[in-house]
C-alpha cells in the first residue's frame, strides 16, 4: 500500500507455514502487508538489497521492528481498550518471570523480554538476522569445518514472550508451586520457538519431554517425577526411563 513506509518480508518453506507463522501476527494486527519468500537465497537477496523503490526492506523476524505511525496509533487505541479487559503479566510479575525464564534456559538465551507484537503465540525468538539466514550461515560454517549441521552450536537467542498468553501466565503462576512442570513447559515453548524460526534441526531430543507433558495432561500430575524432569535436573531415570515413580507402569 502507498501509506506503508517499509516493505516487510517473511521467509518460510511454504505459503501455509508463512501464514501460520507467529512472526506474521504483528503485521496482521496492524493491517500491514508482508511479502512471502520461500528460500534462503531469496532471504539473502532481500537482506542485501536493503531498499526497493525508496522503501526499506525489513525482515519480519528482526528484533528491532518499529511499526510506529499514525495508522498504528489508531489501532493501538482499540487494542488498549481490549487489553484493559485481558489478564496479562505486567510490572514486577513480568520482570520476575523474564528473570526466571532466563535462569532456567541458561546459556541457550541472551535475553528474555516482554513483547507486544504477539497475539495467539506465547513466544518467539528474534535476532538481527532471520532464521533462514542464520541457518544458512551455520551451513556455510559446517562446510568450512567439515562437520555436520546438528553439531554446529546454535547461538544464544533473544526470547520475546507474550504477557497475555495463557501459557505464559500459567507458567508464571505455577513456577513456585509446580516448578518441575513449569520448567518442562518453558523448555518446550523455547523449542517451539526454534521450530517456528526454522532453527531446530532435529526435534527428536524433545520427545521424552513431550511424552511427559502429555502424561501430565492426562493424569493431572505436576510432572515432578517424570523422566524428562529428572533429566533436566541431572537425575537418573528409573524403570528403564518409563513414567513417574508414582504409577511407574503404563496404564
Amino acid at each position: 500500500p502507498p501509506e506503508q513506509k517499509d516493505i516487510y518480508y517473511l521467509c518460510a518453506p511454504s505459503r501455509d507455514l508463512a501464514v501460520e507463522s507467529p512472526y506474521l501476527e504483528v503485521f496482521e494486527k496492524s493491517g500491514r502487508e508482508v511479502v512471502f519468500v520461500y528460500s534462503a537465497i531469496d532471504d539473502f537477496v532481500m537482506a542485501n538489497m536493503e531498499k526497493f523503490q525508496g522503501r526499506k526492506l525489513v525482515g519480519a523476524e528482526k528484533s528491532d521492528i518499529n511499526l510506529g505511525d499514525d495508522k498504528e496509533e489508531d489501532k493501538d487505541k482499540g487494542a488498549k481498550e481490549k487489553d484493559s479487559d485481558e489478564k496479562k503479566l505486567s510490572g514486577k510479575d513480568a520482570d520476575e518471570f523474564c528473570a526466571w525464564a532466563k535462569t532456567i534456559l541458561g546459556g541457550k538465551v541472551s535475553a528474555v523480554a516482554i513483547t507486544a507484537r504477539l497475539g495467539s503465540s506465547p513466544a518467539i525468538v528474534t535476532d538481527s538476522e532471520s532464521g533462514s539466514m542464520r541457518r544458512m550461515m551455520r551451513m556455510v560454517d559446517t562446510q568450512d569445518s567439515g562437520g555436520t549441521l546438528s553439531a554446529m552450536p546454535l547461538g544464544k537467542q533473544k526470547v520475546e514472550v507474550n504477557p497475555s498468553h495463557p501459557v505464559i501466565i500459567g507458567m508464571a503462576e505455577m513456577r513456585e508451586s509446580r516448578p518441575a512442570l513449569a520448567e518442562a513447559v518453558l523448555n518446550q515453548v523455547f523449542d517451539n520457538c526454534l521450530i517456528a524460526a526454522g532453527l531446530l534441526d532435529d526435534g527428536r531430543s524433545m520427545l521424552p519431554r513431550l511424552n511427559d507433558l502429555l502424561l501430565c495432561a492426562i493424569r493431572g500430575t505436576d510432572g515432578g517425577n517424570t523422566a524428562a524432569s529428572k533429566e533436566d535436573k541431572g537425575g537418573k531415570e528409573e524403570d528403564g526411563g518409563e513414567l513417574s515413580e508414582e504409577g511407574g507402569d503404563k496404564k
